[in-house]
């Protein structure tokens, strides 16, 4: 959900209670990185978790583990 960031931000310093529920869209594979090596990418290929971990609170941020289309990771594999 980090392409929501800037949105819940500005809803919180309105004073305004955020509460985002449900998968909604995986962000896109071309988000803005810095990186520390110009040599090395790291594309992800999936997102979320399979909440197993009886201990963990992650599975409630991050969601149900979903997979990027093969299409959309080979595609950004090449734009790099």
């Amino acid at each position: 959900r980090i392409h929501r960031v800037v949105e819940v931000v500005e809803e919180s310093v309105k004073g305004h209670a955020v509460r985002l529920l449900g998968q909604g869209v995986r962000p896109a594979l071309d988000l803005p990185k810095i990186r520390r090596n110009a040599l090395i990418e790291i594309v992800p290929i999936s997102m979320g978790c399979l909440n197993r971990c009886t201990y963990c609170k992650t599975k409630h941020a991050r969601g149900d583990l979903v997979s990027y289309s093969p299409e959309s990771v080979v595609s950004r594999v090449r734009a790099v």
